[in-house]
């Protein structure tokens, strides 16, 4: 949406009041109404060519309908008004567990698997969430099925079976949801900011719920609670939905009235929180935190007033949009300039606690930013002065004003399973005439709201965090591994603050340079598919438009393709230096073509790649002055010395990810064959100079191989200017190669290999995968047999035996190879012994797979293929179906066509076929990663017959790419 996100927004700054700490007499400002207007229908977008409408039911259940006659599925989502925050004290975690319990049946379809069943096999996806105020359910469908999905889906809201025989297994899944996420930073952060507010108030509760949190209690037994709660909240009257459907209006009125009518309505008073957020005795406090990964940040904690109801003036918007600006003199610009933070963002949620809300600055630092903390908060105080004294503008209303307008003008779709769930939540706190608008209204400029916010950002209303490594600490939190510690903002900090705020010349951001202002349509001509305009030596070019989207927008793909990025793990060191560089040096264009629409992004993973999206009159401008800037790239000793300790720390901190994002890039370490190790690349890092930085850079450009795709609103003249603007930075002469794909593992059928490798965390984690020579037709089974093992998967490993929160089995192509696999990470066991479990039910599935129904298995079929065919919703999609073809130079572009061709023809017993080659370790070779947490660490790793166990990375690779040359 751009740099102005009005949902919850995440971007940069704001600050203090420079008197410096306490708030200003607020400026006296013509008063301005803080209402929207009023409307007798939804707002939707001029592009928007879906119909809606809003009902509400006898039983008070308000529902907004979206009619959409191109969908191949529909979609449902119900919030209930009741979250966290309405959980009884002592059964943290409750409202979550009562989430989970409602999947376990409903009187009239009491199976417990039968649900999961049923939406799986008509193309499904479901889902649930619970927040600190509601509670959301979700489900999707092939539209075929949407009627039976509705009459399941509505019972879990008035007749939930609430099965006591499942209810140890679920307190086992919330439970392993927890420990799966509780060593995380920011988890563990978000229960520090409850713990220390108001402690009379519900957000300084534990509320993930674990198997301590979840039990009998002295007065009242967790069933007996649980039952409560859903009969007291499950009320009509606290729930909002959205159906989402290529049904009619008047359809889906009577869809609506057949399964939601009948959910009692109780009358429940809405919730709402009467105890303060904070009290004066929590505020003016540094909060000290040591994290678990190497953490270097600031966080300003405000408690702000509910200004809900202000979005058509948006007033945290507002001032959102001055701090998150890196225009040069804004705090960002200024702490990045000086070396002393890596990023500069925020975020507001204006109801978070209920009564009051949430305003958070963030202020990631570098290594200088740590050493000299004491000036980066002092320029935060000094920026958030100039904001009181002259931010408040009406020229900043009009570009926040333009940005949101023509975002919303041109609104692009998003899935119809998350936009069911946005509306049915976004309706809890808003009317339905603006549910879809209500992010992009600014109807008029009204400063004394836009003051109102800044005066209450005051270190006397405030709770600084400090995190990182050297935090001294004195307190525990239950339930989690983080330790911290409470102190008062003395006078004495404050003195040093005003004193080091003299070094700091602030400025408020200049006028946005790159704000489209012509939205003019290019004829539609190369729609069938990407036509290639420019093929010479070395440089490739091809041009699509949209046959989907007629809208002033596109998406341009540059690479600068080359090996040498991976030659060496000096290399592969030099492309990561020069990407956080090049990075930090574009942020300022970056925010600036934010405001305007528009996304830049850059990386350099094989070469060089850039890419840009959103309006396209302004794009080469954009590309121009970001090319410019790579040509002149210049590196100073100190911004080198804060790119390699962020390298560094970047690699010792995800040491310490949640688990399952450990397993996979280190099962991608292990299978590119052009990836080294940890060790390899710190050996490397700490050499590294400015000077072969810089040749590193000139290296890529003088050995690029240069492709360009240009996809939507631009005539070929436009697509051919974007790669003469590249060729202008290319040396003369360019000594360029074939395209470099990475060079990936093959592994002869019935070899195996294993990485095994102990880690720092509790739980283990596995991924047990398959690969052989690809042909279109074995990738077509393997895609039905994903859709058919994942639900009997989930529900054995995760629902009956809970083993884990995350199991699950994939398949997809990977260049000419075909990978299939099961991955998961669990608390309860070890790791041979969860791969006996696994390997139980694998056994036992092959006999359900060859009793299939014939009916079932062509419904899972159509589910499969109503997926592939479901038409783009927005331009990254209908882009995104090319981009592999176009990296590998198949321009056909014909892959997916191919794959539904054969989905078409594919049998029961190709599917079969496949499954018992996997099982018989016939025809593919296997890749075993393994991941032994600290609970294990005594228990074995898994061993096949005939496995060769894989030392280190670096041998290994250097062993299959000589097999590979001979």
């Amino acid at each position: 949406m751009g740099l102005f996100n009005p949902r919850r927004i995440s971007y940069l700054v704001f600050v203090i009041s420079f008197t410096i700490f306490s708030g200003c007499q607020s400026q006296k400002f013509q008063l301005v109404s803080d209402q929207p207007l009023a409307k007798s229908s939804i707002v939707k977008s001029p592009n928007d060519k879906r119909e809606y409408a809003s009902i509400t039911l006898p039983n008070q259940l308000e529902l907004v309908l979206v009619s959409d006659p191109t969908i191949e599925k529909s979609a449902a989502a119900i919030s209930v008004g009741a979250g966290s925050y309405q959980e009884p004290k002592g059964f943290g975690g409750l409202a979550h567990y009562l989430e989970h319990m409602l999947f376990m049946g409903t009187k009239t379809f009491p199976e417990v698997n039968g649900y999961g069943d049923f939406v799986s096999r008509n193309g499904g996806t479901q889902n649930a969430y619970t927040d600190l105020e509601h509670t959301n359910y979700l489900v999707a469908v092939n539209n075929n099925a949407f009627d039976e999905a509705l009459a399941r889906f509505s019972g879990f809201f008035y007749e939930a079976s609430l099965d006591e025989n499942y209810a140890d297994k679920e307190r086992n899944a919330v439970h392993s949801e927890w420990t799966m996420k509780s060593p995380n930073d920011w988890v563990i952060l978000q229960q520090l900011n409850g713990l220390t507010l108001n402690p009379a108030h519900p957000v300084s509760q534990f509320n993930w719920g674990n198997l301590e949190s979840l039990t009998d209690k002295k007065d009242k037994t967790l069933h007996a609670a649980l039952e409560e709660f859903y009969q007291k909240y499950y009320s009509a009257n606290l729930m909002k939905g959205a159906l989402v459907s290529h049904l009619s209006i008047a359809e889906m009125k009577l869809l609506a009235y057949k399964h939601f009518a009948h959910i009692p309505n109780k009358n429940i008073p809405r919730p709402t929180q009467v105890k303060p957020a904070a009290k004066p005795e929590h505020l003016n406090k540094i909060v000290h935190y040591l994290p678990q990964t190497d953490m270097k940040q600031i966080q300003l904690k405000f408690v702000i007033d509910n200004n809900v109801d202000q979005f058509a003036v948006k007033p945290n918007g507002y001032v959102n949009y001055l701090l998150a600006n890196e225009m040069p003199g804004t705090l960002a610009s200024e702490l990045r300039n000086a070396g002393l933070s890596e990023a500069v963002y925020a975020d507001y949620d204006a109801d978070l606690y209920g009564n009051t809300g949430d305003l958070t600055l963030y202020i990631d630092l570098t290594e200088e930013g740590l050493n000299n903390r004491d000036k980066v908060m002092a320029a935060a105080l000094k920026y958030l002065a100039l904001l009181r004294e002259e931010g408040v503008n009406q020229k900043y209303f009009k570009e926040i004003q333009q940005s949101l307008q023509n975002e919303f003008r041109f609104q692009e779709q998003i899935s119809d399973f998350d936009y069911a769930m946005q509306i049915a939540a976004d309706l809890q706190t808003g009317t339905a005439e603006y549910v879809l608008s209500r992010p992009y209204e600014y109807q008029r400029f009204n400063p004394q709201v836009i003051q109102q916010v800044l005066d209450q950002l005051t270190l006397e209303n405030a709770r600084v965090f400090y995190i990182d490594k050297e935090q001294k600490t004195n307190k525990s939190m239950q339930f989690f591994l983080g330790q911290y510690a409470v102190t008062e903002i003395s006078v004495k900090h404050k003195q040093k603050w005003v004193e080091l705020s003299k070094e700091f010349n602030l400025q408020l951001p200049r006028e946005n340079g790159l704000m489209p202002s012509k939205f003019d349509l290019v004829p539609a001509v190369y729609t069938a598919k990407p036509t290639q305009i420019i093929q010479q030596p070395g440089y490739s070019s091809h041009l699509a438009h949209s046959a989907l989207f007629q809208k002033p927008k596109g998406r341009i793909k540059i690479e600068l393709n080359t090996e040498v990025a991976k030659k060496s793990a000096k290399n592969h060191v030099l492309a990561s230096i020069l990407s956080s560089i090049l990075n930090q040096q574009i942020t300022e264009l970056q925010s600036e073509a934010m405001t305007a629409g528009m996304n830049l992004q850059i990386n350099t993973d094989k070469g060089l790649s850039i890419g840009i999206s959103g309006f396209s009159h302004q794009q080469t401008e954009l590309l121009d002055r970001t090319l410019d800037l790579i040509k002149h790239l210049t590196i100073g000793q100190s911004e080198l010395l804060n790119s390699i300790a962020s390298f560094e720390s970047e690699l010792h901190s995800r040491k310490k990810n949640i688990l399952l994002n450990q397993l996979f890039p280190k099962f991608r370490q292990v299978l590119n064959l052009d990836n080294y190790s940890d060790k390899a690349l710190l050996a490397e890092v700490t050499a590294i100079t400015v000077d072969e930085l810089i040749d590193y850079k000139d290296q890529i450009l003088k050995r690029a191989y240069l492709q360009v795709f240009s996809f939507g609103n631009y005539t070929e003249e436009q697509a051919k200017i974007f790669g003469d603007l590249v060729l202008k930075v290319l040396p003369e002469d360019r000594q360029f190669s074939e395209i470099y794909l990475s060079p990936e593992l093959n592994v002869a059928a019935g070899d195996i290999f294993s990485w095994q490798e102990d880690v720092s965390m509790d739980d283990i984690a596995m991924v047990d995968t398959y690969m052989k020579a690809l042909n279109i037709k074995d990738l077509a089974a393997a895609q039905l047999l994903n859709e058919i093992i994942n639900p009997a998967l989930f529900n054995q490993i995760r629902t009956e035996e809970q083993l884990a929160y995350s199991v699950g089995f994939f398949s997809q192509r990977i260049k000419e190879q075909l990978l299939l696999g099961y991955y998961i990470q669990s608390p309860a066991k070890g790791l041979a012994e969860v791969q006996e479990r696994i390997k139980s039910f694998r056994q036992s599935f092959l006999d359900k797979l060859k009793i299939l129904p014939k009916l079932g298995f062509e419904d899972y079929k159509t589910s499969l293929l109503n997926t592939l065919k479901q038409p783009a919703k927005n331009l990254a999609e209908e882009q995104g179906q090319y981009l592999a073809d176009w990296r590998l130079q198949n321009w056909l572009f014909d892959s997916k066509e191919q794959l539904i061709q054969q989905v078409e023809l594919v049998s029961i017993e190709q599917v079969i076929d496949l499954y018992q080659q996997i099982e018989k370790n016939q025809r593919f070779g296997r890749l075993l990663v393994q991941l032994r947490g600290n609970k294990f660490i005594d228990e074995p790793f898994i061993q096949p017959d005939g496995v060769t166990i894989i030392q280190d990375i670096e041998s290994f690779h250097a062993a299959q790419n000589n097999k590979k040359s001979n």
